[in-house]
């Protein structure tokens, strides 16, 4: 047997060997349909065959070792990408932790450095009495077991009040949940307050997203599902820092998805709706607060609002989400307003109809409020016409384009509870279905009222007053889908209340 003839089988053998692998990996990655694998594998396990039969003829047997050398090369890559896909999968999917960051707040121009700084000149801490305390105390036992020392801690019925003590000299430094202060940025009163405040130590602590077993057992009084049905709470926070960490939601979606019938409501309700928390008992706070206490507390005070199970829930961060969009080379909104807003530094203009928008411009696009009559309501709509753009763009050739670069940032601004087979089913629906999705939107409304919160201790804020027959329509749409009656946006538009 002559050198060419043996560098054919050698070449066969490896890429024989190469082909199972990237067959085991494909199929560890759970979105790839059996049936294109087992193509795959029959196409890949008769080429080092072929490829070995051409070596009995000297131009057939070159050509045979070129097409081996391009396979192999091909499937090398091709392992890259699903190992890739894998990873970035694991990343997103399964997540049950949140994280809470507690800091120490001191004003900016106060002298204290360091923690070690503030407790040596034996600085009065103020501490909330409710929200997130455990989490308090837990950082304050580290600071006092690490200094062996006591610290002195007075408490507050609201992150307003500690601002005003602060403010008023009665104490030197706050201990909080660093969800409260973003809470007290957004006010009227104290815009941007943590500007004037300085950061001399952060705890990070990860806690369970568990569920109620008591909550469990109310569900079977919530609204059936058919085989094939879920709903998802999808959570955007706009915050620095990993998507887990605990803080208020500034986009709170219901995604009513059914896989019969391919129809995916998108719900949006406002994030200033005065609504009763998990956490508070009976008294009515802004849904975005619930974000602060976790996704738990945002995911049963719509269970509630709703009476509706939600099966699992996204969350991601809007600021990444202008890299998802940039990856993909730009998304089509359509917009109902011509409108202009700034967004340091750029000023972005809108026309009514399909906008072709990037990224920074698609984020401004979402976050616009004050160009509306109807101001927050309108923003929720724009947020769900970007999601509604992705998730269309994420359908089309688009993904293909820049495929890795999209799945990084997905991993880098995204994570959900639902696990990588759980996606899978759904990626895999989608590759052999090919079907496109009918997206339905519709937000429910309210009036501005000025209201008691519970997150400000009782003090009054401006929130956003239910419509009842708004929240009814939602629940019908709601209904619809689970039970796989087809609608149309026009249908959902022209009977809204």
């Amino acid at each position: 047997m002559n050198k060419r003839k043996i560098a054919g089988c050698i070449l066969a053998s490896i890429q024989f060997v190469v082909s199972v692998l990237f067959i085991f990996f494909a199929v560890s990655t759970k979105v790839i349909p059996m049936k294109y694998v087992l193509i795959a594998g029959i196409i890949l396990g008769v080429l080092p065959i072929l490829i070995v039969l051409m070596q009995i003829r000297k131009a057939s047997g070159i050509i045979g070792i070129c097409l081996s050398v391009i396979v192999i090369a091909g499937l090398g890559y091709g392992i890259y990408m699903v190992r890739h896909t894998d990873k970035k999968l694991d990343e997103m999917t399964g997540k049950t932790t949140e994280i809470t960051v507690v800091n120490v707040y001191v004003k900016k121009d106060d002298p204290a450095a360091s923690i070690n700084d503030a407790v040596t000149n034996n600085y009065p801490f103020g501490i909330l009495k409710e929200g997130e305390r455990d989490k308090v105390n837990e950082a304050i036992a580290e600071i006092e077991k690490d200094l062996n020392t006591t610290i002195d801690t007075r408490e507050y019925g609201s992150i307003f009040d500690i601002a005003k003590a602060l403010d008023d000299g009665e104490i030197k430094a706050t201990i909080v949940n660093s969800g409260f202060m973003s809470a007290l940025d957004g006010s009227e009163e104290y815009p941007d307050y943590s500007q004037g405040l300085r950061i001399i130590l952060e705890k990070q602590i990860e806690t369970e997203v568990t569920v109620d077993p008591e909550k469990e057992k109310e569900k079977a009084t919530e609204k059936p599902k058919e085989a094939g049905c879920f709903v998802a709470y999808i959570s955007g926070i706009d915050t620095e820092g990993p998507v887990s960490v605990k803080a208020r939601s500034d986009v709170n979606i219901l995604a009513v998805v059914n896989r019969n019938t391919r129809q995916l409501l998108l719900l949006s309700t406002p994030r200033d709706y005065w609504v009763p928390l998990t956490v508070s008992g009976d008294q009515r706070d802004k849904l975005t607060h619930a974000g602060i206490y976790g996704i738990e507390a945002s995911m049963g005070t719509l269970e509630m609002l709703y009476n509706v199970s939600v099966d699992y829930y996204l969350r991601l961060n809007f600021t990444g989400f202008v890299n998802i969009i940039d990856a993909l080379g730009g998304v089509d909104v359509d917009s109902q307003y011509d409108f202009s807003t700034a967004m340091w530094p750029n000023t972005y203009s809108y026309h009514k109809g399909i906008n072709h928008l990037g990224g920074a411009a698609a984020l401004a696009f979402a976050r616009e409020r004050y160009s509306f009559r109807d101001g927050d309501f309108q923003r929720g709509r724009n947020q769900m016409a970007v999601i509604k753009a992705v998730i269309s763009a994420l359908e089309s050739s688009q993904l293909l384009k820049n495929y890795t670069a999209v799945l990084d940032e997905l991993a880098n601004s995204f994570e959900t509870n639902m696990t990588k087979e759980e996606i899978g089913v759904l990626v895999q629906e989608q590759l052999e279905t090919d079907k496109s999705w009918t997206v339905l939107t519709y937000s429910a409304t309210g009036t501005a009222a000025m209201r008691p919160c519970y997150s400000s201790g009782g003090g009054e804020r401006s929130v956003v007053l239910e419509n009842e027959a708004s929240v009814e329509y939602a629940n019908s749409l709601i209904d619809k889908v689970l039970s796989g009656t087809v609608m149309t946006q026009d249908e959902v538009t022209s009977n809204a209340p």
